[in-house]
């Protein structure tokens, strides 16, 4: 009788070869999808970079100017309306290198703020110098600034005189009625304007015909 053969039965070894044949399969395809290639999507969009805030105003204290209330008022709403820039202070004057300048000649000297009647009202107005916060310490440009005074102890808003002057060896004054801007004291040269009632603003006047406006410089607004 043919003996009828029979299927044979896997092997316990075989069954382990199976699974481990099956689970390296399986890792293979885990690693693939997991190192291949990323489907294409959306760039990531960039996270806006804020801008700077704009510099916070000077104030006028850092000048150092023993100023009345009202006067420290209008030199702080000005500053508020040019944050761009600040106070001059004494520290701005560039010293004479012999030591024969101008400060020993008054009790009190500022060069760049000073007090007195520029329109001839009656009423005491005052002038300051400023500069711009982004001036080079070796060379700060100036601004003359007026601030005329109200019967009611106030001040009218800063008007500008001149900007963007070299002022450093120079300094500011009033003559009578008259604002006096010398860019060097260790010269004679100066610059005047003087009160003109029918225009109502400081004119620029020849030191020898002051009756007769002259042209202004280009720095005068």
């Amino acid at each position: 009788m043919t003996p009828i053969a029979r299927p044979l039965r896997p092997t316990r070894r075989f069954a382990a070869v199976a699974l481990a044949c099956l689970a390296a399969g399986l890792g293979t395809s885990a690693c693939s999808r997991k190192g291949g290639a990323r489907p294409s999507g959306p760039s990531p969009t960039p996270v806006a970079t804020a801008a700077p805030a704009p510099a916070s105003p000077a104030r006028s204290a850092d000048a150092g100017y023993a100023l009345r209330p009202a006067e420290r008022a209008a030199v702080d709403e000005f500053l508020r309306r040019n944050p761009t820039l600040r106070a001059a202070s004494d520290g701005d004057h560039r010293k004479v290198e012999d030591g024969d300048g101008v400060e020993g000649l008054y009790g009190v000297y500022h060069p760049y703020f000073v007090r007195g009647d520029d329109n001839d009202d009656g009423v005491l107005d005052f002038v300051m110098a400023f500069v711009r916060r982004d001036s080079e310490r070796d060379t700060p440009w100036f601004s003359v600034v007026v601030f005329d005074g109200r019967p009611d102890g106030g001040f009218e808003p800063g008007g500008f005189l001149e900007r963007d002057i070299s002022l450093a060896d120079g300094d500011l004054s009033i003559d009578r009625d008259a604002i006096v801007v010398t860019p060097d004291v260790s010269e004679d040269l100066t610059r005047r304007y003087r009160w003109d009632p029918g225009k109502q603003r400081h004119v620029f006047v020849r030191d020898d015909d002051t009756e007769e406006p002259a042209s202004p410089p280009a720095s005068q607004i």
